[in-house]
């Protein structure tokens, strides 16, 4: 966009990695359901279904993490893993409450209990970075 300053301020040239293009500020995260024997996320129930059905594993996750933030993007599942993109100023699952924060300990437990816990089962959601082609 050219700049209106008619100044000799050549801000309006400058460009900083950001997500933030007309959209609120986005942000990665990756969510990881492990320990014991995890539910399947590209499954109903069991290993029946589809992770596209309505009672899926993974659109109940996704449903769950839309309690705790706006999604803009979901990824599509494997059976234990998926990348959801959500406003970062909408997060709310930080542990201190309803803050936004660097961890994401209520939406973890929401989501744990959401799937329906298993033995030793632990949902893990952590904030992903791009960095030129990767996304990590």
């Amino acid at each position: 966009m050219p700049s209106v300053d008619s100044t000799t301020s050549a801000n309006w040239l400058k460009t900083a990695p950001t997500t933030q293009f007309g959209t609120r500020a986005l942000k990665f995260i990756k969510v990881v359901v492990s320990g014991g024997t995890p539910v399947d996320l590209t499954k109903q129930t069991g290993s029946s279904g589809a992770h596209t059905d309505a009672g899926s594993y993974y659109s109940t996750a996704i449903r769950t993490i839309q309690n705790f933030a706006e999604i803009y993007a979901v990824g599509t599942p494997t059976s234990t893993a998926f990348t959801v993109v959500i406003a970062d100023d909408t997060a709310n699952g930080a542990d201190s409450g309803n803050t936004q924060g660097t961890g994401f300990g209520l939406m973890e437990a929401a989501v744990l209990a959401a799937l329906g816990s298993w033995a030793s089962g632990v949902v893990t959601i952590t904030a992903m970075d791009l960095s030129g082609i990767t996304l990590a």
